[in-house]
């Protein structure tokens, strides 16, 4: 059975019918136990069925969790930047005479396109906004008060934990992959040594490679 060419449902699908048949099966077992693949060394092909099955679905989990801490920070970034853009396109009308403020806040020139430089960016923004009590008080003339602001610096601060988030989740993912492939390797070995012996103990009765899902030519 080459791995390679079955999708991992398709290759455990197989590996379930080849084990958990001969198991079932006593004339399977008889005939293979004279090869030397007793009821005990079925029992590890077992075994290594059930953890690969129990790693296959800590890998959807661990995917799954990336995907929705990917959902979650987007949808957190749409929310803080709507409310960013809003804040400096107040500020640039504002402080459009003002050089000091321009340069601390970054109301000109281009958006930082990067999550990393956006969040910089954002936060440099409402920090220093945030420090200058003039500033504060020219911005509020516009009805955006402090508390407005640190709403949205806490906004920024909310996408930069989901950005954390994603990157435990993606190591963890990460792991759950390296652990899955490793077991389904050593399954993949152990089924395919059961199935050359398998093809010769049950040489004479087609019938029975057949349960075991080997199709005899």
């Amino acid at each position: 059975m080459n791995m390679s060419k079955l999708t991992v449902a398709e290759f455990l699908y197989q590996s379930r019918l080849r084990i958990r048949n001969s198991i079932e099966d006593s004339s399977i077992q008889s005939a293979v136990a004279q090869l030397g693949y007793t009821p005990e060394r079925l029992e590890t092909g077992e075994i290594l069925l059930t953890e690969s099955e129990q790693l296959c679905k800590v890998f959807e989990k661990e995917h799954g969790e990336v995907a929705q801490a990917f959902a979650n920070r987007n949808s957190e970034r749409e929310k803080a930047n709507k409310t960013y853009k809003i804040h400096l396109a107040i500020a640039i009308i504002v402080f459009k005479n003002d050089k000091a403020a321009q340069t601390a806040l970054q109301l000109s020139g281009r958006r930082a396109t990067t999550l990393s430089g956006w969040i910089q960016q954002c936060n440099n923004f409402y920090s220093n906004l945030l420090a200058n009590p003039d500033w504060l008080a020219e911005m509020n003339k516009h009805s955006i008060s402090e508390e407005a602001l640190t709403a949205g610096k806490q906004l920024i601060a909310n996408v930069a934990s989901y950005a954390e988030v994603i990157m435990r989740e993606k190591g963890d993912a990460q792991q759950a992959t390296k652990e899955r492939d490793a077991k389904l390797e050593e399954l993949a070995e152990w089924v395919n040594d059961y199935v050359s012996i398998a093809k010769l103990a049950l040489a004479d009765s087609p019938q029975l490679l057949e349960k075991l899902g080997i199709v005899v030519k």
